[in-house]
């Protein structure tokens, strides 16, 4: 059975108003040192990440240890959401009711789904075995929402942590069997 290992990124440095700079606080930094530690025996022979300084910093720990290389997917980066936003629970839970809702130079959730489900499908045809896919939260749920059909939801996406893994595992032929949610701090 081949594994893709999904990480959400571990707690970002909110002092950093920059999106794509914004790296990980000390607590962050923290956890993606345990994130090496939960990887060292899963076999893995990729590693691609979103390019945000957050998703790489995540990551980075693992990749030295497994002596793999950063692959990074512009695909995987966090859905833009343009004009800033008041009450961003509310903007959140408007996208899920309508995946084509969207402020102002920013992306709907079908806009993300576009970008990122073609860019997986590549990725599992290039790569062979176990791989580790480091996002963010909104990206990847969308991509797990059409992974299971529309069962991975909003209170899903709403319980994810900081970091977080979750597991797709996949048959000999390729085809996707179940999504499973690790806490990977905790396994």
């Amino acid at each position: 059975m081949r594994k893709i290992y999904f990480v959400r990124h571990a707690e970002r440095d909110t002092s950093v108003q920059d999106d794509t700079l914004a790296p990980l606080t000390t607590a962050g930094q923290i956890a993606a040192d345990q994130l090496a530690i939960y990887f060292q025996n899963k076999k893995i022979t990729a590693i691609y990440t979103s390019p945000l300084t957050r998703g790489k910093e995540t990551i980075l720990p693992t990749a030295k240890a497994l002596h793999l290389p950063l692959q990074e997917v512009a695909a995987l980066k966090e859905r833009k959401v343009g004009a800033w936003v008041a009450d961003f629970k509310a903007f959140t839970q408007q996208q899920w009711r309508d995946f084509t809702y969207h402020l102002s130079e920013g992306e709907s959730l079908h806009a993300v789904l576009q970008r990122i489900l073609p860019q997986y499908q590549q990725i599992l045809l290039n790569s062979k075995g176990n791989i580790i896919i480091v996002g963010h939260g909104t990206a990847l749920s969308v991509l797990f929402h059409a992974l299971t059909g529309g069962k991975f939801s909003y209170e899903d996406f709403c319980q994810l942590q900081q970091p977080d893994v979750l597991v797709a595992c996949y048959d000999e032929k390729q085809q996707f069997i179940r999504l499973t949610h690790e806490n990977s701090l905790t396994k």
